[in-house]
Parts: C-alpha cells; structure tokens; sequence
C-alpha cells in the first residue's frame, strides 16, 4: 500500500514529503531537520571573529581622526559626536540603528503570514517615524541646542517628576530593542550553526562593547557605516538572486506561478506537522486566499500595529536624538528624510525576495520558527546553501551589533547627563562623564546578554516582542512630540497621560486576549486582535489626556529654560555659526514638514490605496511591484554607500596625507591649541 502512495509535487516542495510508515504522505516537521548548513565552529568564528574585527578596525578610524584631523576625545565627543555630522553618514546610521534584526526576520515572517501586503506594511509602517521625526530634529536644534538626550530637555521644561516618568520610558524603549535584536540574533545563529542560543545571547554583544567603548558616538557611527555597507551588498545579492539568477525561481514570472499554486493548495501549517490532511488552506482575510493581494485584513491590522508600536521605538528612544543632537544643523532634516527612504527598501526590497521566495517554494516551516524569525534563513540556504548561510549570518550580525551599540550608547547618556550629572554630581567634570559613560556601556552589554537569556528561558520571541513594544511604550509619544512642539503642553498632562495610557494600554490587551481566546499567555496575548487593542489605546490615551490637561491648564511656556542646558566641557563645533541662526532653522522645518508629510501620505495612503483594483495581481502587476522593489533597493544602497564618502572626502584626504607626511597633523594641533588658547583667555576675561 505504502509503495504506491503519491505525494503532492508542489513546485519545490515536494523534497519535504515523503511516505509515511502507515502509507500516508507525510511532511518533513521542519525545514532545519538536516538544513542546520554550517558548523558551530563557523557560528563562533562569525560571531567573534567580526566583533574583534569591528572592534579593532573602528577603534583605528576613530584613532586616525584624532591623530590627523584633530578630533578631541572629551566627554561631549564622545557623547555627541561633535554636533557636526554630515547628511550622508547621518542618513547612514540611521539606516543602520533602524536596521535591526527585526527590520530582516521579521518582515520576512509578515510576508510569510499574509504575501505582498506583509513587506509593504512593514516598510511603510515603520518608515514614517524617521521622516517625521526630521520636524523634532530640527526642533531640539532650534529649542536645546546644548543638550545631550531627550529627558534633559523634559526636566528643563517639565521639572523632577516628568522627568523621572520619562527617563523610565525612554529606559524600557531601550530594553525593548535591546531585547529584539539579541532574540532575533540568536535565535539565527543557533539555527544556522548549531551554537548555543544562550551562549550566542552573551557573545554577539562582546565586539560591540569594544568599540562603543573605545570611541563612543562617532566610533558608533564610524561601525553603522561599515555595517550599512555590507547589508545593503547582501540585500541586492539576495533581491537579484530570487528574480533574476536563482535555478529555483529567477524571475517574477516564476515566483508569481510558485504563489499562485501554493495558494491553491492546502497549506500545512499546525504543530507539530503530520498528514497532509491537516491543513489552514489559503490566508483567511485575503482576497480569494491569494498571497498576491494587498486587500489583506490581517497585513491592514499588522500595518496599524506596526505604525503605532514603531512611533514609540524612535520618538522615546534616546538613540535618535543622540543623531540629532549631533548632525550638524545643515544636515539634520536632510539626513532623516534621505534615511527613512533608504531605509523603506531594507524591509520592503528584502522581504519581497526571502518572504516570498519562502513561501513560493513551500518550504516546511512552522509558525513558531517564522515568529522567531527563521524565515529568511530557510529560503537562504534553500537558494545557495553554505554561501546563503553565512552571507545572512553576516547580514544579521551587521544589524544587530550597529543597532545594539546605538542602545548601548543612548543607556549611557541617559545615566551619564540625567542621572549621575543631574542627581549625584552636578558638577561632574568631563574626565568623570567620560568615565562614568564607559561604565554604564560595559554594565548595560553584560545586562543586553542576561536579558536574552531570560526571554530565551521563558519562551518571549521576535514576533510577540515587537508587537507588545507599542503597547508598552506608546502612551509616551504624543507627550514628547508636544514637548518640542506645543507651548501649552504642561507637565501634569503628560505625566498622567503617558503613565494612565500604558496602564490602560496594557488592561486592554490582556483583557482582549481573555475575551477573545478564554486564556492569557504568550500565544493569545500574541495575536492580531489583542496587539491592535493594546497598540491603539495606548498612544490615543496618552495623547488624549495630555491634550485635555494642556487646554484646561496651559503653560505657555518659552523654551528658554532648555536653551539654557549647558555642556560639561567646550565643544569644538566646526559648524559655521550662519548655519544656527534662527532663520535658517525655521526653513529647515518648513522643509522637512513638507517633505516629511508628503512622503507620509504618499507611503502610508496613497500607495496602498491604487493597489486596491488591482484586487488579485495579474503577472504583469506582480512584475511591476518586483521592479519597484529591485530598484528601490538597488538605488537606496547606491546612495547610501556613496553619499558618505563623498561627502567626506577632504577628511579622508587630510587622513591619507597626515599618514604619509604628518602635516596635517602638526597644523591641526597649532589650530586646536590656538583655539583653546582663545577660549582660556576669553573665560580669564569674563
């Protein structure tokens, strides 16, 4: 009986079924049975072999800008950067530090869950936060030109209590993400190599720690670049690979007939997978079931989800302002804008090719490892096998140390300026910021490693975390945006706001996930319906009743308690001064307000809104939507790999040329000491 049975020749698929014991066609439980591609010896070679490298390497950049284009290593250069980065490394690190393990394995697995609609939503939805946050950029370059994080200029302007609310928040926002990145990151490691995932969790943070260390911000940002570089090769090697070069698809065409069959056949997808009998069918909520729609209720829910829960993760993460205070003011909107559209590509590029590639040969997956974000992994080494394994163990590796260095570096500005300097020593000196900084960013990297192990322990993933974060995190977002932005905004209404937002925000989600599904724990409180409760609730209610307090008991406040926020040591700022006038700073806003909203309506309602005749897309407008993607992705890496570069090249001239002949050298340091020497006499004078 068992000889003649047949199983289903799904494309592809059909490597993963065979005949059972009992004569039934039963397929393979798990696409990393036998697919694990690499040794643990290469996982730890990965691992530390790229954190030593970064850490050495990034460590001799910052060396050479001290050494021949005269950078001083104070507290505020390490913690600001210098206020004058450019457009181009701007835009960069910001790509990078939103670029998590997330933004790689997770919009993959949304696309896996709902097709074409799952990357869009994900691009869009978490793309729109960067552009709009080019207006509080500008803002705290206008309103606290002298500060170093977000709650300095809250404790300016709100006093002790508000600002010891949002130092909370902007704290459990780094956790979060701190949190994201090492599940994803670990979860992948020990997926394609075999190393253990809790010794994974401990190891990936090491390098990271290094240089962060070692140079600070700029080191940072020096490491996003490097890190932006590699992942966006391996984002066009990996969108070429699935549309034009792999033997398994290779074209559009291809991929879209691959769609069109698994959606009309039974999808398998219950745990533990058995019998072909056992199947979901097609995406319920999408139009005729088909992956190739973006009338999707459940892509829709995941885009709301996503757009509330990603507004909290930039505007209450320290990290972004930390890029504002330190681009230069001629920079600053240009390069959030110029960001988020690069940025757009990573998810929607990527996930266009590994999501859908995933899906359009079958591959035996299971819900569990989607959440943990194994998608991309599997359609990797499905593709190019070894070559596919590293080449995504390299892409994830960038990811989650550049942004885990950016939260590595927000932790320690916030306990270094709002706790040490604010409540323990007022009068610190740099020598001691410094220090204090280092401190904190060794305790806070062995902190990122237990925390992943004990979310490992307990079973939280990639999935459930990044869409509990805007329930958590939400209610603080309006209440920052009006601290910059509205002189009525008072103290009271953002303190209850943000605290009674989360609590409702939290009550609500649970209480959804009892009605819905009868119990509370980590599948229920995991799903659609409980997530878009909590996520609404909690950034509504916060903005709600802030509002309410600020119109029945306005301040009307002046911004001149921020503008006095003073730095600990001078900073050497080559910014010319014409570029912090007033002025200037307005048309910035006027620019990026525009832009920004444009993009805004563009992305998030428009684009969406004409594919919707499209209903089930025909081959020609699939080969459209892949187009947009290649491209878009391909320009974005362009640009975000040259612009830097260029934009740096007289500093990279004076690097070359110090080395060779230590002009430079000696000139910059007669310049820096004249410049001290002014400053000495000028503070002797006064």
């Amino acid at each position: 009986m068992a000889s003649t049975t047949q199983c289903p020749p799904f494309g592809f698929s059909a490597q993963y079924y065979h005949v059972g014991n009992d004569g039934s066609c039963v397929r393979q439980s798990s696409f990393f049975e036998g697919n694990v591609g690499l040794s643990q010896g290469v996982g730890y070679s990965v691992v530390l072999g790229f954190g030593a490298f970064f850490a050495v390497f990034t460590s001799f950049l910052v060396w050479l800008e001290k050494q021949y284009v005269g950078a001083q290593h104070t507290s505020e250069w390490f913690n600001t950067a210098g206020r004058s980065v450019k457009t181009g490394l701007i835009a960069s690190v910001i790509v990078s530090q939103w670029t998590w393990a997330a933004t790689i394995l997770q919009s993959s697995n949304i696309t896996w869950e709902y097709g074409v609609s799952g990357p869009f939503w994900y691009a869009s939805g978490a793309s729109i936060q960067v552009l709009l946050f080019g207006v509080m950029a500008i803002e705290i370059k206008r309103k606290a030109p002298n500060a170093h994080t977000v709650c300095e200029v809250v404790k300016a302007r709100w006093g002790t209590k508000a600002h010891i609310v949002f130092l909370c928040f902007c704290f459990m926002t780094n956790i979060i993400v701190t949190a994201m990145l090492l599940l994803g990151g670990s979860a992948v490691v020990n997926a394609l190599t075999g190393v253990n995932i809790y010794a994974a969790s401990f190891l990936i943070p090491i390098g990271v720690i290094v240089y962060t260390l070692a140079g600070g911000l700029k080191a940072t940002f020096l490491a996003s670049y490097i890190h932006s570089v590699l992942v966006h090769v391996i984002l066009v090697i990996f969108v070429y690979l699935v549309y034009t070069a792999s033997s398994k698809l290779g074209s559009p065409k291809v991929v879209y007939n691959h769609l069109l069959e698994v959606a009309n056949k039974s999808r398998i997808c219950q745990e533990p997978i058995s019998h072909a009998g056992q199947a979901c069918g097609p995406i319920g909520g999408n139009y005729k079931g088909s992956y190739l729609t973006m009338l999707s209720s459940g892509g829709l829910v995941f885009g709301i989800i996503n757009v509330i829960g990603n507004f909290g993760t930039v505007f209450v993460d320290n990290g972004y302002w930390m890029s504002a205070i330190a681009a230069r003011p001629s920079s600053t909107h240009k390069g959030y804008l110029l960001g988020g559209l690069v940025w757009f590509a990573v998810p929607f590029s990527l996930a266009t090719s590994l999501g859908l590639g995933a899906v359009a040969l079958d591959l035996p997956l299971t819900q569990s490892e989607a959440g943990r974000g194994l998608v991309p992994p599997a359609i990797a080494i499905a593709l190019m096998g070894k070559t596919g394994s590293i080449l995504l163990l390299t892409m994830l590796f960038m990811a989650v140390t550049s942004a885990g260095s950016a939260e590595l570096i927000a932790v320690s500005s916030l306990c270094t300026y709002d706790i040490y300097r604010t409540y323990i020593n007022p009068n610190a000196t740099g020598k001691q910021i410094l220090n204090v900084s280092r401190v904190v960013i060794l305790a806070f990297g062995c902190f990122m490693g237990v925390l992943a192990v004990i979310l490992n322990l307990v079973g939280v993933s990639l999935g459930w975390m990044f869409l509990a974060m805007g329930v958590l995190i939400g209610s603080a977002v309006i209440p920052i945006a009006f601290m910059l932005l509205w002189r009525k905004a008072n103290s009271s209404g953002a303190i209850v706001g943000t605290i009674s937002g989360c609590i409702l925000g939290i009550i609500t989600w649970l209480a959804v996930a009892k009605i819905e599904y009868g119990r509370v724990n980590l599948n229920t409180t995991g799903r659609n319906a409980p997530m878009l409760a909590g996520n609404v609730v909690s950034i509504l209610t916060g903005g709600a009743i802030h509002t309410v307090f600020s119109l029945l008991w306005p301040q009307n406040y002046d911004w001149e308690s921020t503008k006095q926020i003073t730095m600990v040591e001078k900073d050497m700022n080559d910014s010319p001064d014409e570029e912090f006038k007033e002025e200037k700073l307005k048309r910035a806003k006027a620019w990026i307000s525009k832009w920004g909203i444009c993009f805004t309506v563009v992305i998030l309602i428009l684009w969406p809104v004409l594919s919707i005749p499209a209903r089930e897309f025909s081959l020609g407008y699939f080969t459209f939507w892949a187009v947009i993607a290649i491209a878009w992705g391909t320009i974005g890496s362009v640009v975000i790999i040259a612009l830097p570069l260029i934009e740096s090249r007289e500093t990279i001239k004076n690097v070359l040329i110090g080395i060779f002949t230590n002009a430079i050298h000696n000139e910059k340091i007669k310049e820096l000491n004249s410049k001290i020497g002014e400053i000495t006499l000028a503070e002797t004078r006064g």
